[in-house]
């Protein structure tokens, strides 16, 4: 094995991987600055930062592949149960990114294009499937690191990959219930229901 290669491509792998996982943090931090925005032009403006910032993710997942092939094939093997999982995982975060968040964000920009911060648009902005995907995608990317860096056996692997997906999951919940509760909140028709029902039926009529 020629250890100089391995370093230098083991390099390229971290590198690789820590310009991915702050991409997806800034992608976040944007996503919850759009949330909150006040206006077209806010969210415009946040949304054409992650705009930028998601250009990074094609080079990271091929600088994360071609590193991490060059690494398997001079010292491991590709039926090793960690380097399964970690292209499994890749795999996971290309789906999660490039299919779920990606669709969502071009609904989004359509409907700010035709219509400005409309009610759809605020939905669009506190999807539940695109939050959930965007929360599971930091968490895989944490059990990825645990894998590689622990190389755990099979069953530690895909113990890593669903514990972080249903973390992911579960950590998503609250953002889905105060995006309901601030939509209801924007929304004067609801205002006024919840207003003029009796105290003891809110939760009744709310929920149906």
């Amino acid at each position: 094995m020629d250890d100089y290669g391995y370093s230098i491509a083991l390099f390229f792998h971290l590198v690789s991987l820590l310009a991915a996982g702050a991409a997806a943090a800034l992608a976040g931090y944007a996503g919850l600055r759009m949330r909150a925005a006040g206006n077209p032009a806010e969210v415009a403006g946040w949304g054409m930062m992650i705009g930028r910032v998601v250009r990074v993710f094609p080079a990271t997942t091929l600088g994360l592949l071609a590193s991490g092939i060059y690494m398997t094939q001079t010292a491991w093997s590709w039926s090793t149960p960690w380097i399964v999982t970690g292209l499994v995982g890749l795999g996971t975060l290309v789906v999660l990114g490039s299919g779920f968040e990606a669709s969502r964000g071009r609904a989004l920009g359509r409907e700010l294009r035709a219509h400005g911060l409309s009610e759809r648009a605020r939905r669009l902005l506190s999807d539940p499937i695109a939050w959930t995907a965007k929360l599971m995608t930091w968490t895989l990317m944490l059990a990825l690191v645990f894998v590689m860096t622990t190389k755990p056996p099979a069953w530690g692997c895909a113990a890593s990959l669903v514990i972080a997906l249903i973390v992911g999951a579960v950590a998503a919940v609250p953002i889905w219930r105060r995006s309901a509760t601030e939509l209801a909140a924007a929304d004067p028709h609801t205002q006024v229901l919840l207003e003029s029902a009796p105290t003891t039926s809110v939760v009744g009529r709310t929920s149906g």
